[in-house]
């Protein structure tokens, strides 16, 4: 049997072998952060707290419709409520109450939902003024909005 010889390396060798595992080494690191950093990125919802906005914009693109008057000056609740549901996405919950111009409560919709205390709530009053012929009157809707997060 023939005897196996140790390897050695002079002095010069060693320190550039040591540099390569060294870079090699820092490559992987960054590699990992990097993939973690977008695992993380991917997983994570990125939600905007845009819900005043869209509370906003649901009862404006009703009421450019055409619609919102009838509803709200009518007490139309359940086509109120298929109307909103119809316009926000569906991981948002909303809960609406409208007032006539001496600030009684005409109506409530939903108002037995309470967001959750960490929620994120947006709430938009929006103005609505006159209906058919008499044109002092007025009602201020406020809605209240929350995301659920699936």
């Amino acid at each position: 049997m023939a005897r196996l010889k140790k390897l050695t390396l002079p002095t010069k060798k060693k320190g550039q072998l040591f540099l390569l595992e060294v870079f090699i080494a820092l490559t992987v690191l960054v590699l990992l952060m990097v993939a973690i950093f977008q695992i993380e990125l991917t997983t994570m919802p990125n939600y905007q707290d845009d819900l005043s906005t869209i509370g906003f914009e649901t009862l404006d693109s009703i009421n450019k419709a055409g619609e919102l008057k009838n509803l709200i000056f009518n007490g139309l609740t359940n086509d109120l409520a298929d109307s909103i549901d119809a316009a926000i996405p569906a991981n948002i919950l909303w809960r609406l109450s409208v007032e006539d111009e001496a600030g009684n409560t005409q109506f409530t919709l939903f108002w037995d939902r309470t967001p959750p205390a960490d929620a994120a709530v947006g709430a938009t009053d929006y103005f609505l003024y006159g209906y058919q012929s008499d044109l002092n009157q007025y009602r201020v809707i406020h809605i209240e909005l929350w995301r659920l997060v699936w």
